[in-house]
């Protein structure tokens, strides 16, 4: 990409999706809506994490040590989290990537919310019976279901794969917490997308941190930083901006609904 940095959104406005690229469209969120595709965009698909699947079918939830389940009303979660191993999420999760990128253009695809809830999940009996089988210990295990799942979404998709990552770059701490092999991974994944969220970004320092954190964690491949820009004031916005550019290959702003506040950041940050 060279010393060009990339500007771009994540939006939930059609008008939105023509001014800039890339534009990611939320297709399906953690909440188990579903929206259709709008051209030009590119599809979001939240893979492992859906309310509305886990109220239905509370048997296909990832289960975690002393038997603890991956919802919303326990401590740490905010939302619902199914479990990969089970052949029915599976499919539905394929079914779902699947039907987006058959309606998207060459723009891509980004896989969103491929992971396990935490470290110690999934330790159902459907974890259990694929470890036993492959003859893993439940990290290593967990590894290669998720990149088994990405091989095959991966194939459904004509353009570039962006994957969300937990912004997470302390060493092992994304294999270990998420069971996301990162360097496995990459013969998949064109470009990563690091969501690093603040409702104000007063201080940047630790958004510098963790920024210069995940270029080396990730060795010179793709990857854009995710800020969330919805009710943030504008200067702040662009110094965080600013300072992702700076390790980041390009900067997303997300659901932000004022176009002409995005294209003052885009015009501050890449002219």
């Amino acid at each position: 990409m060279g010393n060009q940095k990339v500007f771009g959104v994540v939006t939930r406005y059609a008008d939105h999706v023509g001014q800039f690229r890339p534009a990611f469209w939320e297709v399906k969120d953690v909440g188990g809506a579903h929206r259709e595709p709008v051209a030009g965009s590119i599809p979001m698909v939240s893979c492992f994490a859906d309310n509305r699947v886990a109220k239905a079918h509370p048997e296909w939830v990832q289960v975690g040590p002393g038997g603890q389940r991956a919802t919303r009303d326990q401590p740490y979660f905010d939302w619902d989290c199914l479990c990969p191993s089970r052949p029915e999420v599976e499919a539905l999760a394929l079914e779902w990537v699947r039907d987006a990128a058959a309606q998207s253009g060459p723009e891509g695809f980004r896989l969103d919310d491929v992971t396990f809830a935490r470290e110690g999940y999934c330790q159902c009996a459907a974890c259990e019976a694929g470890r036993r089988k492959a003859g893993l210990d439940l990290e290593t295990y967990r590894m290669a279901r998720l990149a088994d799942f990405v091989a095959r979404a991966r194939s459904s998709v004509a353009g570039k794969l962006y994957f969300t990552l937990f912004p997470d770059p302390y060493p092992g701490h994304l294999e270990r917490r998420f069971g996301i092999d990162v360097d496995r991974m990459k013969q998949w994944v064109d470009v990563f997308v690091v969501p690093i969220y603040d409702l104000a970004y007063t201080t940047t320092y630790w958004l510098e941190v963790l920024a210069q954190g995940f270029q080396d964690r990730l060795g010179g491949h793709p990857w854009y930083l995710e800020l969330y820009g919805l009710g943030v004031e504008e200067a702040k916005l662009v110094k965080a901006a600013r300072v992702g550019a700076a390790y980041a290959d390009g900067v997303l702003i997300a659901y932000e609904n004022d176009l002409d506040k995005l294209r003052r950041i885009q015009e501050a940050l890449v002219g």
